[in-house]
């Protein structure tokens, strides 16, 4: 993963289409240590996520589109972004990109 990628603050996990972990940025590595952190990459993202969240990530997925949305647990909310990803226009995976968000969010409209 490139080095820009591990001071960003989101966490990135980069996949091959079956869900297989190819890269983690260190947010990444450092949210999920407990269930082995670096040691994630050559695992299944999909073996991770209970039952709910990966049928949903699954469908999202085998659309091959972006998909956008925010979630909240905790009080915690979070922006999530799964992406494909294409090696010369053949589909090679998806990303998943969550960033914390706080409380509130400044909306700015332009005109």
């Amino acid at each position: 993963m490139r080095e820009w990628a591990h001071s960003f603050p989101a966490e990135i996990i980069v996949c091959e289409p079956d869900g297989m972990i190819l890269e983690m940025n260190q947010k990444a590595i450092d949210l999920y240590q407990k269930e082995g952190g670096a040691a994630l990459v050559g695992k299944n993202v999909f073996d991770h996520h209970q039952e709910t969240s990966r049928t949903i990530v699954k469908r999202l997925v085998s659309q091959r589109e972006t998909s956008i949305y925010t979630t909240e647990n905790g009080g915690e909310k979070k922006l999530v972004c799964i992406a494909p990803w294409f090696i010369e226009a053949k589909y090679a995976g998806f990303v998943l990109m969550v960033l914390d968000l706080p409380a509130q969010i400044h909306n700015i409209i332009k005109d």
